[in-house]
């Protein structure tokens, strides 16, 4: 009975603390700004997403804690992209979490989620097109509406809201993407920005509000090969603190800069291989948190070139 009443007393202390900026709920981030389609092709991709945390920050150096040992997932995904013109692109993104857990530090103990995340629907449009200078920009937006599990339960404990599987709030997230060629050069570079405004969850567990995400993704890529190119990116984010029944969490937000080395590999049959690693560089947080240690993509995409379908009639005899 003490060993309980001292866990519970011990994690009810530590409840201010964000368990991870590095696990949120709902679906990661991809970074995903490509535009790159053209009109009536519809490209099917299939990826794998980890995550593993097991350092803690306060502000920005690295600290002990027993806290929580570490943290992981392991998300797949399946995304479609779909020109519906020449300007404009229709892109969907659904995917489940395999595992997304915790174990804590100062008892031995683990807690699990798995389940559907969130369905995120948008488009994007090729605004402007700079021949001469090689330069376009293409705004679009994202809908994120939370259809998987939220408000888990491990036995009689409601589970922790990093890792939920389902974001639980409907999110809106809008995005421009910047792309430049360089004459007679096999490179280019593109820069992503985005934002991420959270509907309040309010439900008969949770009262909650999730700070204002905004993201910049700079990426230089060098076309080795026809089949083979090769990625560098420097990805930025910066979250907001977050509300709990509308107290400002103070151990919650802060900024993170990562390093992304990637590549794709172009297959026969319009089959393409992409992989990334995300290592990060540079951490500034609120109180103290848990952090990202680094993270691993793997993924397979096709593009089918659909058919205008023939009217079933001919127009002379109507």
């Amino acid at each position: 009975m003490k060993k309980l009443l001292l866990t519970a007393f011990i994690s009810i202390s530590i409840s201010n603390l964000s368990l991870a900026q590095c696990c949120s709920a709902g679906n990661p981030s991809t970074n995903n700004g490509a535009f790159g389609l053209s009109k009536n092709v519809l490209n099917v991709s299939s990826s794998i997403l980890h995550s593993y945390s097991d350092t803690y920050f306060k502000g920005n150096q690295s600290i002990d804690w027993n806290y929580l040992k570490n943290m992981r997932f392991n998300f797949a995904m399946l995304s479609l992209e779909y020109g519906l013109t020449s300007k404009i692109k229709l892109t969907s993104e659904m995917g489940y979490f395999i595992d997304k857990s915790l174990r804590y530090g100062f008892i031995d103990q683990k807690r699990k989620a798995f389940g559907l995340g969130d369905l995120v629907l948008g488009f994007q449009y090729h605004l402007y097109n700079n021949r001469s200078r090689m330069i376009t920009i293409s705004p679009g937006m994202k809908v994120s509406f939370p259809i998987g599990a939220f408000d888990q339960m491990n036995g009689n404990i409601i589970l922790p809201i990093d890792i939920q599987p389902s974001s639980g709030s409907f999110k809106l997230n809008p995005t421009v993407l910047i792309t430049k060629q360089f004459p007679s050069s096999k490179l280019s570079a593109s820069s992503f920005l985005s934002g991420e405004f959270s509907q309040r969850i309010n439900t008969e567990r949770t009262h909650y509000k999730y700070g204002n995400l905004y993201r910049a993704n700079l990426k230089l890529i060098y076309q080795s090969s026809e089949k083979l190119n090769l990625g560098i990116a420097l990805h930025f984010q910066h979250r907001n603190k977050a509300e709990n029944k509308n107290e400002i969490m103070q151990y919650t937000g802060g900024s993170y800069l990562d390093l992304q080395p990637s590549f794709s590999y172009t297959l026969k049959q319009n089959y393409t291989l992409n992989t990334f690693i995300g290592i990060p560089i540079y951490k500034n947080v609120n109180g103290i948190q848990l952090t990202n240690k680094y993270s691993l993509g793997f993924g397979i995409s096709k593009s089918f070139h659909l058919k205008t379908l023939k009217p079933q009639i001919a127009p002379d005899i109507l």
